[in-house]
């Protein structure tokens, strides 16, 4: 116990001598900057610039097309390796400002090899491209190994007379957040950021719309993890893409554009309505919007995603994806859905597919609600999963086929169809206990309406097939 007790002591002395020496050693590095020691030295910069149009580094920015705001990293020999740390905010419509300005905060606090040490400096270039005036503001950081940046910052700030309506916003930034609109200035409220189109990248920072309600060309905002919350209610843009590896996506109650794409690995993404096309290129996410008043397409990367929408007035295409969950109130276009696994709902009481629909499955579940208005041809297919099929209507073929799996219709008791059965197995009516057997049958399964030629069609191998009529047919 000696010995132990001993060795402890001198251990415990040993390393208060280590923590002594690399305290005195940063204290040197803190006080002495520029001191290396083991190829360290320590940075600490805590200034706030202000560059102004009236002191000459650029115009106002309403008299530029393009505006590009870069948050740069080089290295030591002066060469891009990437985007910096900086956080960007562009501030519109802000009252207590005469000029345009841009504030640079540089709060930087640390270590930094000194093999890797680079200075902070601050460029403004004008350019012209194709004929356009373009403005370029590079911030390149003071490189840091192990140093605090989060109160980096560079904002835009444009005064309220500013007409930026036809400007370009474009702003490249690596782990900072990038925000648009937001206040608007000392006792005032904020304004709404109208401009003529956003693009923002930001490699794991967070991308934030705070007023900005028009963006009258497009809209583009990249983030790595970062999330993307748009805050408006409405935000109106002639195209908007959206894309996040595993950030989160608020969007507004409300988007008017031509074409929303969306797309991401891992995302939660949460909206309204959207009064324009949706693209999906989604995967293992989950995807909760109200209304599309458009058309809905999703790629094939579309696995794994679960999908909840409201009502579609257009059409609704999956043509292909390894697994997807869809729910859907009600789709007034042709819908298209071919998938391995997962589940597609489509209905909601008295509502589902409004037209032409075509939807398979390998293993997957089909339940979809054909309502009395619905004279199309439906084709639901599947090979091991299971069929779930409302059909309140007399008019339109339909064809629900499988091969191990299982096919229960629901039929309203006015619906009245030519019963072609294609099975090696038992089709079972419930209403009247009937099982058939035969391996083609044909039958009249007559409900109140006349009947109209058309023809529900039922095959199966070995799976399962269950009819039967329900006095009240509602989809659940």
């Amino acid at each position: 116990m000696k010995v132990k007790g001993g060795f402890l002591m001198y251990l415990l002395a040993f390393l208060g001598i280590i923590v002594g020496v690399i305290l005195i050693l940063l204290c040197i590095m803190i006080f002495s900057p520029g001191t290396s020691i083991f190829g360290l030295e320590w940075i600490s910069k805590n200034t706030t610039g202000t560059y102004a149009s009236y002191e000459g580094y650029f115009k106002e920015i309403s008299n530029y097309d393009t505006v590009v705001i870069n948050s740069l990293h080089n290295d030591p020999n002066g060469n891009n390796v990437g985007y910096g740390y900086y956080n960007v905010d562009i501030r519109a419509g802000v009252r207590d400002a005469v000029n345009s300005n841009i504030v640079i905060e540089n709060m930087i606090q640390g270590l930094v090899k000194t093999s890797d040490k680079t200075e902070f400096n601050v460029s403004f270039n004008e350019e012209q491209v194709d004929g356009a005036n373009w403005l370029y503001v590079n911030v390149v950081q003071a490189n840091t190994w192990l140093a605090s940046t989060s109160a980096c910052k560079i904002t835009l700030n444009i005064p309220a007379s500013q007409d930026i309506s036809n400007t370009n916003f474009i702003v490249n930034t690596g782990s900072g957040s990038i925000d648009f609109g937001g206040s608007a200035g000392r006792d005032s409220d904020p304004v709404a950021l109208k401009t003529k189109s956003i693009t923002a990248t930001s490699t794991s920072g967070s991308i934030v719309m705070q007023e900005l309600t028009t963006a009258s060309e497009s809209i583009n905002l990249k983030t790595g993890s970062g999330r993307v919350n748009i805050y408006p209610e409405t935000l109106t843009t002639g195209t908007i893409t959206i894309e996040s590896e595993s950030g989160r996506i608020i969007l507004p109650s409300e988007i008017n554009t031509s074409t929303l794409t969306l797309v991401t690995d891992k995302s939660t993404i949460d909206g309204g309505n959207v009064n324009g096309n949706l693209t999906l290129d989604t995967k293992m996410g989950v995807v909760r919007l109200g209304n599309i008043n458009g058309n809905v397409i999703g790629t094939e990367k579309l696995n794994g995603t679960d999908i909840r929408l409201n009502n579609v007035s257009g059409e609704l295409g999956i043509p292909q994806a390894t697994s997807v969950i869809l729910e859907a109130n009600k789709v007034d276009g042709f819908v298209n859905i071919v998938t391995e696994g997962g589940r597609i709902y489509i209905g909601s009481e008295e509502e589902g597919l409004s037209s032409r629909a075509n939807i398979s499955t390998t293993s997957g579940e089909i339940k979809v609600f054909v309502p009395s208005t619905n004279n199309q041809l439906i084709n639901l297919t599947t090979t091991s999963g299971r069929i779930i099929a409302y059909i309140a209507t007399s008019n339109g073929h339909k064809n629900i086929t499988t091969e191990n799996g299982s096919i229960d219709v629901k039929l309203a008791q006015s619906a009245s169809y030519d019963l072609i059965s294609e099975t090696k197995n038992t089709t079972s009516l419930l209403w009247d206990e009937t099982e058939v057997n035969n391996d083609i049958v044909y039958r009249e399964l007559r409900g109140t309406d006349e009947f109209t030629n058309s023809i529900l069609k039922i095959k199966s191998n070995t799976g399962k097939v269950e009819i039967e009529r329900l006095t009240e047919l509602a989809f659940n």
